[in-house]
């Protein structure tokens, strides 16, 4: 790792973006929930929108947290974070920081306190290995990071379907993604929203376009999404020891409804646009006519 960021400063002195713009972020924060082990990626995000920025700020966990979705360390295991600075460099204002947390601790340690004079403006989550398409988005800890970016008001965009075997992958996508940066998109995007972008993993001149699609929130066969039991008696026996195992059974219909999942497979890179706002305006309203007569205590 050490030596990867040794060679960070010598991996910005050739922009990858070459287009000649004005810096349209003050500060962009960049994290992962692969950690620091995702370097090279970082690296290739952050070097891809640097010219976008007046500063660029990498802060990962120091080990991989895939998986963990928003989860954060601060207050339920811990009050307080170590960070180790292991690059930094003044001129190209770059910087690069660990903790031995998560990556929703990594957003909230960057835009809370880390830069108390230089808060990001702008956080992005990736590039991801997974495409995190479908209902993944629940549990993805690269997701999870720009949900709660959104979560306290900054703008945020999650990148997913990073292809490693793919040695163009490197050049191409974060190109795409410095584009799509300075296209306008992030001006658009309203308070606690945030976006997902999901890369399919093919080659990239079988890539038909851009849509913009909502995300399949749910599995709508949920019987393919089964445990079963591989060990022990009853589990409602008391002091009973029972080992439950996934099983999937059948496959989930990714065909019928035109979302996320079936963008991607028709070889288009997906766009979606999701909230961290779960309030259901519409049962409200229903509920709201209902006679709900429980909250009379006296009778």
């Amino acid at each position: 790792m050490k030596k990867a960021l040794f060679i960070f400063l010598l991996f910005f002195t050739i922009p990858l973006f070459a287009q000649q713009i004005h810096h349209k972020f003050n500060h962009i924060l960049i994290t992962n929930d692969d950690g620091i082990e995702d370097i090279d990626r970082l690296v290739a995000l952050a070097k891809s929108v640097k010219p976008l920025a007046n500063r660029v700020s990498i802060v990962v966990a120091k080990q991989n947290r895939s998986g963990s979705s928003n989860f954060t360390a601060f207050g339920t295991h811990q009050s307080s974070y170590e960070i180790t600075t292991e690059y930094f460099n003044a001129e190209n204002k770059v910087g690069v920081y660990t903790i031995p947390a998560y990556p929703a601790d990594c957003v909230l340690l960057g835009l809370s306190g880390l830069f108390p004079n230089d808060r990001p403006d702008l956080v992005l989550s990736g590039i991801n290995g997974g495409a995190n398409s479908g209902p993944s988005w629940f549990g993805s800890g690269t997701i999870g990071a720009v949900r709660t970016a959104a979560f306290l008001g900054v703008p945020a965009i999650a990148f997913s379907g990073f292809d490693d075997e793919n040695k163009k992958s490197f050049t191409k996508i974060p190109v795409w993604i410095a584009k799509f940066l300075n296209s306008g998109i992030v001006e658009k995007i309203d308070l606690h929203s945030y976006l997902t972008v999901a890369f399919p993993e093919i080659p990239f001149d079988k890539i038909k376009g851009t849509k913009i699609s909502k995300r399949r929130i749910a599995y709508n066969q949920p019987k393919s999404i089964q445990f079963k039991k591989v060990f022990g008696e009853s589990p409602n026996q008391v002091d009973e020891k029972t080992i439950w195992a996934f099983s999937p059974s059948g496959k989930l219909n990714t065909e019928t409804e035109k979302d996320d999942v079936y963008y991607l497979k028709q070889k288009y890179i997906v766009i979606s646009v999701m909230t961290i706002n779960e309030n259901n305006e519409n049962l409200s309203e229903k509920l709201k006519t209902m006679e709900l007569n429980v909250s009379d205590f006296n009778n």
